[in-house]
């Protein structure tokens, strides 16, 4: 039979009725150059986003960078040249052939209720500058300042968390328990190190680093809190210091003990808690004379008494590095009861 009408409308009408009937929509394929525009347009639009945002990254890092430079130029002159006194009595005080020597006088009389610095740190850290600032951060106030020094001020566990000194209360900071608290005393020489990161060139290559605007942000806000806050309240307290105390602590002969990589132990605490020897320097800050060097033997015994006997592996070795550090004060407070009240009057010449 002939076909009445176009042949293109009769198969336009077939295909309605069928999708009536089927519920289904043909569709004629696109041609292919459409796909290939298509491609083309989505990866330019790709690029194009892709340098946007990534000159804009680049603009943030800049301006953190020129913010990190303004507070280098305006604070780190009152905190840095400290910073490097120290790390220098820091290295004389790990140098071999240091004899022991406590000053004449009563120049340490005030040592334990004075305000003062507080290092410590491993000798095999203290070879340079660069290993003493990282080592730095991991100093703690510990059994040797507890059993040498009498605080004024609340114990340093105790208080809100916090990350970073910002969201303290005013004159508080957020110290190495990662604690809200009055700054302790003595003023442990670690917060300012690590303030004083912010001012490094690892902070800068870390800043350079960041992937994303939200990181780059969390480095600016790092940034302020140490601007703020941090160095403030550095500055202030080692303007009032009369004392700088460091302890080296050696190795022992036989190199530390073997522990199993989940011990969750640093190779500080481990020295800590092991009998070595320990080297404790004592300076005035004031006339930057040292008061006492002293070479003793970190070591004694904890004796539980009654039925609180610690059990468990983590508490034992909390105690053995307090009874350790506690002998080292001991040693610290004979030696400084046992020196001479002044220097001997000058001999006149023979005729």
């Amino acid at each position: 039979m002939r076909e009445r009408g176009l042949p293109s409308l009769n198969q336009a009408r077939a295909e309605r009725r069928r999708a009536l009937v089927l519920g289904k929509v043909s569709i004629r394929a696109m041609p292919p150059h459409f796909w290939l525009w298509a491609l083309v347009g989505m990866a330019a639009f790709g690029v194009i986003y892709w340098r946007v945002a990534e000159g804009k990254l680049e603009g943030r890092k800049s301006a953190v960078m020129a913010k990190q430079r303004a507070v280098s130029v305006a604070l780190g002159p009152k905190i840095q040249p400290f910073r490097e006194q120290v790390e220098g009595w820091a290295r004389e005080l790990a140098a071999d052939g240091v004899a022991d020597f406590v000053a004449p006088g009563n120049g340490l009389k005030d040592l334990r209720e004075a305000p003062g610095v507080y290092l410590r740190l491993r000798r095999d850290n203290a070879k340079s500058p660069k290993q003493l600032r990282k080592a730095a951060q991991s100093s703690l106030l510990d059994g040797f300042t507890s059993c040498l020094f009498v605080s004024q001020t609340a114990l340093q566990t105790q208080g809100a968390a916090c990350r970073v000194t910002s969201e303290c209360q005013p004159g508080q900071l957020c110290n190495e328990w990662n604690v809200c608290a009055a700054p302790p005393r003595p003023y442990n020489m670690r917060l300012a190190f690590r303030a004083l990161r912010v001012l490094s060139t690892e902070w800068s290559d870390e800043l350079n680093a960041a992937e994303s605007e939200l990181a780059v942000n969390g480095y600016d806000r790092d940034l302020d809190s140490v601007a703020k806050h941090d160095v403030p309240i550095a500055v202030e307290i080692m303007n009032k210091a009369k004392f700088v105390t460091l302890v080296i602590d050696e190795d022992p002969p036989g190199g530390l003990p073997q522990q199993p990589p989940d011990a969750g132990e640093t190779a500080e605490q481990v020295l800590q808690r092991t009998p070595h020897f320990a080297r404790i320097g004592i300076w005035d800050i004031a006339t930057k004379a040292p008061l006492l060097r002293l070479r003793a033997e970190a070591s004694a015994e904890f004796v539980a008494l009654g039925s609180h006997a610690p059990t468990s592996a983590e508490a034992q070795a909390a105690q053995a590095r307090q009874a350790n550090s506690c002998a080292l004060a001991l040693a610290v407070r004979e030696k400084i009861s046992r020196a001479p009240e002044s220097s001997p009057p000058a001999q006149p010449a023979a005729p």
